[in-house]
């Protein structure tokens, strides 16, 4: 229901504003084509004015009249249209009058009087064939109606099915981000979510990284030694943290209490990915399911990471 009426105001709007432009257009040319005939039978007028037997009040003349009618309607049945008329000269006039028509007074100036001479304009604005025209301007306004009403419709498709998409795949901009400046964690597009992480936690999640882009395949069991290969990484980002001045402390052994340092990174993570839980797969240190899978299968490697996932800043 609201479509339809939405459409009906727009055919509405459009064959109005359509029809006023042109009327109005319309009219105009035909105010100034009318003014152009006046200003033509004028100059005729005055070629003619010195042979006509006009009325001379200071003389006493009383003129022909019989002659001047004679010649108003000669001049009449020569005019190119019938929309203008000279209705008369000086004091003599037509019979009658159509009471359709405007009345213009023009005058005309020679050396010894001054003669008015009086035309009857026709300049309506609307004729009854401007029915076609109507009926032309309200398809146009129909078709142009539909045409904004399939674009509209297209328009909040397309939308629809963007935003369907954008929401069915992951936010392929979005880019982990640790600071080893600032000792936090983050995303990439959203500068407000920043979650501090302990010394511990923080270079044993940049080597987990690290050592999983350059060993995709390797298993990481927490009932097995922690790689040494891992383990020279976490030790590398540590004194790089006593560099950036965070810490004066013996390192860490980064062997001891796996599980609670893994406990920390992943309730860092919990909050970071919450509005991202498509890249959960990637950034989360996956943890054990069922009776039996930490000590047989279970790994907390990141096996989805690449290179171009994490941006690491104070390296």
């Amino acid at each position: 229901m609201i479509k339809n009426k939405q459409f009906s105001i727009i055919t509405l709007c459009v064959f109005v504003f359509s029809l006023c432009i042109f009327k109005v257009s319309t009219y105009f040319k035909q105010l100034e084509s009318t003014e152009l005939v006046i200003a033509q039978i004028e100059k005729r007028i005055a070629l003619d004015l010195p042979r006509l037997d006009l009325t001379d009040a200071f003389l006493k003349h009383s003129g022909n009249h019989e002659e001047i009618t004679h010649y108003i309607k000669l001049l009449n049945n020569e005019l190119p249209t019938e929309k203008v008329k000279v209705y008369a000269i000086a004091d003599v006039m037509l019979s009658s009058q159509d009471l359709s028509f405007k009345t213009v007074i023009k005058w005309l100036t020679t050396n010894d009087q001054s003669v008015s001479i009086t035309f009857l304009t026709y300049t309506p604005l609307f004729l009854l064939s401007d029915l076609y025209l109507v009926i032309a301007f309200f398809v146009v306004a129909l078709l142009f109606a539909r045409w904004a009403d399939v674009i509209k419709y297209s328009s909040r498709r397309y939308l629809a099915l963007k935003k369907q998409k954008e929401q069915l795949l992951p936010k392929n901009n979005a880019r982990f981000e640790i600071d080893l400046k600032n000792k936090t964690l983050g995303m990439n597009e959203d500068k407000a979510i920043k979650i501090a992480l302990a010394n511990k936690p923080l270079c044993f999640y940049l080597a987990l990284i690290e050592f999983c882009i350059d060993n995709p395949d390797v298993t990481l069991n927490q009932n097995k030694d922690v790689p040494v290969e891992l383990l020279e990484l976490a030790n590398k980002y540590f004194y790089r943290l006593i560099e950036l001045g965070h810490t004066i402390r013996k390192r860490p052994n980064f062997t001891n209490s796996l599980e609670k340092t893994l406990s920390e990174i992943r309730a860092a993570l919990d909050e970071i990915l919450s509005e991202y839980p498509e890249l959960k797969d990637k950034y989360y240190p996956p943890k054990a399911h069922g009776e039996g899978s930490r000590s047989r299968l279970h790994s907390y490697g990141l096996v989805n990471i690449k290179a171009d996932d994490i941006v690491v800043i104070g390296k």
